[in-house]
């Protein structure tokens, strides 16, 4: 008989507000294809360093270009690659609700920044529905890239215009128990739902 499964979401529960910590699905198959990859690509990387250093001093002027447009894309390619590697490893969502806003922060991705939103503005907080996925069946259903961008999420609201989706790394049934709990705690009111 299998085991009831107890949740991925870790609650910190304080006198006024309630902190959410999802880590992230670990892909095996995804961080150790990127970490063998981006071996490759760091000596790739520094090869190419080392030729157009050589280049410039014989002064090779389309050979230069090229070399520098290739060493560009590279780069950028290389600064996704660990960025995916980096949200595998070691990546979690911090969602923070109390004292009238609502916080999400993105630990473990690169370049991302915390988004805070006023929790009055917050309306129709609600769980993503069977059959409104985000991503297709990606490594036996689970997206490795899901969470390091603001477009998938378990949980969504709007705010104005916009509706903003976050804790990509959880179930329905872990997202109707973490807004069930925003209730109890009285963070969310009715006007959010």
């Amino acid at each position: 008989m299998e085991k009831p499964y107890n949740g991925q979401a870790i609650l910190n529960d304080t006198f006024n507000e309630l902190e959410i910590i999802i880590p992230t699905k670990k892909n095996w198959l995804i961080i150790v294809f990127l970490g063998a990859w981006l071996g490759g690509w760091t000596m790739g990387e520094f090869l190419a360093i080392r030729m157009l250093i050589g280049s410039i001093a014989e002064s090779m002027g389309f050979v230069n270009l090229f070399l520098l447009f290739w060493l560009c894309g590279w780069t950028v390619g290389g600064f996704f690659a660990l960025k995916t590697l980096l949200w595998n490893l070691i990546g979690k969502e911090i969602i923070t609700v109390g004292e009238g806003r609502l916080t999400i922060v993105k630990m473990g991705s690169l370049l991302s920044k915390p988004k805070t939103y006023d929790l009055h503005a917050v309306k129709n907080l609600r769980v993503n529905e069977e059959g409104q996925q985000d991503y297709g069946a990606f490594f036996g259903g689970r997206n490795s890239f899901a969470g390091m961008t603001s477009s998938t999420g378990t949980i969504r609201f709007d705010y104005g215009f916009k509706t903003i989706k976050f804790a990509s790394g959880i179930d329905e049934a872990e997202a109707n128990f973490i807004i069930g709990k925003l209730k109890s705690k009285r963070l969310i009111s009715e006007t959010n739902l």
